[in-house]
């Protein structure tokens, strides 16, 4: 899986799981998930991000900066060890490479068809989409475990792990037993966002390959 694919899938469901709501009966776990959500518009939070192998080898190591604000706005930061930006404006998604100099801009109902997200505008329930398991706590954190519903995923399980009512670890396992893993740090609920940040102008002199309907247009400066 290509670093842009495995992070735009991220970005799908990390925004899934902070923004879908809850309807199932709460257990501890449960609970704070839905203490989590609670009048939750906005959120920006640190991330470092790392890919892992099924033999527990660190593939990958990223991390920046996360800003959402509600339903289907985001910006994934990447700032380091190169830099690397996933926006979304609620009709678009770009994301943009810096060191290729090419930004990708795809159709956000489009590109979501396939995937969880699409359930965000339609007001689905979490519990609708997973199967949720409380798997107690460790290292003083609160674990849950959930399995999409769905056969055909991109993924295989997502597991959530909270401090309190706020959100520290999530963890994306694949098809091929291979685990992202993101931590957050510096948690802000519902800070006042400039809207300016989910507009993406391509600077001049990048590449831009414009996914539209079914044809890909590539466009040279």
């Amino acid at each position: 899986m290509s670093r842009d694919i495995c992070r735009f899938m991220i970005a799908q469901l990390v925004l899934l799981a902070l923004f879908m709501p809850l309807s199932a009966k709460a257990g501890p776990g449960l609970e704070r998930l839905d203490n989590f959500f609670e009048g939750l518009g906005s959120l920006r939070a640190n991330f470092s991000q790392t890919v892992i192998d099924a033999s527990a080898f660190a593939l990958q190591e990223s991390g920046g900066v996360l800003i959402m604000q509600r339903p289907d706005k985001f910006l994934w930061d990447y700032q380091r060890p190169y830099q690397q930006a996933i926006i979304a404006d609620g009709k678009k998604i770009y994301i943009y490479d810096a060191d290729l100099e090419q930004v990708t801009i795809k159709v956000m109902q489009k590109s979501m068809g396939d995937t969880p997200m699409l359930l965000l505008s339609s007001g689905g329930a979490l519990d609708g989409s997973f199967v949720i398991t409380e798997m107690g706590e460790e290292d003083g954190l609160e674990w849950l475990q959930l399995k999409p519903r769905a056969q055909q995923s991109n993924f295989s399980m997502m597991r959530l792990a909270f401090d309190k009512d706020t959100l520290r670890i999530m963890e994306l396992v694949d098809g091929f037993d291979q685990t992202t893993r993101l931590q957050f740090s510096e948690v802000k609920r519902n800070p006042k966002i400039d809207s300016a940040l989910f507009r993406f102008v391509a600077p001049a002199g990048v590449d831009v390959i414009e996914e539209r309907a079914d044809v890909i247009e590539e466009q040279h400066p």
